[in-house]
């Protein structure tokens, strides 16, 4: 008995035009997002193009300094040397805490603010210390309370004269604020305090005399002397080197010429 073979069918392969139709739909869908991709990159390079040219437009260089705050002891004309590097530097690119701490260097001033005003300024505003007296001669006392050393002063700065220990300038002061009226009273001119390390004082008057007060019972000797000044150093001042109250009865007085008068000691019962 003969078995015949069963026939092998070899499947027909795509022909050209069905291959041509594949290629040309993957063609489609490629060209598709590449145009997608080539409007978004277009997009991209249109925004970062306009960004810089808007940034350019923005960055305008600084040519304007408005200061606010300058007075005698902080000039307008030495803030705008000190700031003289900011002009030409772009508006938003300029180092404003650089720009502030060299302002800060100037040792009369307390607080320095500096912002930008689109599109060439910068605004300045300054706070300095108010002195209120001089403090162991190189430094100034300010208002706060603050002892602070300036690296200049005025030439016509006229201040009391202070002395005293280290944290002792606010009870100097106040010292030298409550006999200032008291001695004026009496036509006596005080233009200095100074204390010592114990505590003891030293008033300095106009007529250059020295009034030494002693550590104790301040209001007590100070009024002995008053009590008499009329009629005893009224007009004669200006003879007189130091005036020392460091007496229970009385006070002592040592004159500037010593050849005529000599030093005495004036009682009280």
């Amino acid at each position: 008995m003969t078995t015949r073979r069963a026939s092998r069918v070899r499947p027909r392969g795509p022909s050209w035009r069905e291959r041509w139709t594949a290629f040309i739909t993957g063609l489609r869908v490629v060209l598709r997002w590449a145009w997608r991709i080539g409007l978004w990159l277009a997009f991209v390079a249109a925004v970062v193009l306009v960004s810089q040219r808007v940034w350019l437009k923005l960055q305008s260089p600084v040519a304007a300094l408005e200061i606010d705050g300058a007075n005698r002891f902080v000039t307008e004309e030495q803030v705008r040397q000190e700031l003289w590097p900011a002009l030409g530097q772009g508006i938003w690119t300029v180092d404003i805490t650089a720009l502030r701490e060299r302002l800060l260097n100037d040792g009369w001033l307390t607080e320095v603010r500096i912002t930008r005003q689109w599109p060439d300024r910068l605004l300045v505003s300054l706070q300095t210390h108010q002195p209120i007296a001089a403090w162991n001669e190189e430094r100034l006392l300010s208002a706060a309370g603050v002892v602070f050393a300036p690296q200049r002063r005025p030439v016509d700065l006229r201040l009391p004269q202070l002395a005293g220990p280290a944290g002792s300038q606010w009870t100097v002061w106040e010292r030298y604020t409550s006999l200032k009226p008291v001695l004026a009273g009496v036509g006596m001119e005080l233009i200095g305090v100074a204390m010592s390390p114990r505590g003891s004082l030293s008033l300095s008057l106009a007529s250059g005399a020295v009034i030494q007060t002693g550590q104790e019972s301040l209001e007590a000797r100070l009024q002995r002397l008053l009590d008499v000044y009329p009629d005893t150093l009224a007009g004669k001042m200006d003879q007189v080197e130091r005036i020392d109250l460091r007496y229970s009865n009385g006070f002592a007085v040592a004159w500037r010429d010593a050849d005529d008068k000599s030093n005495n000691k004036t009682t009280q019962d």
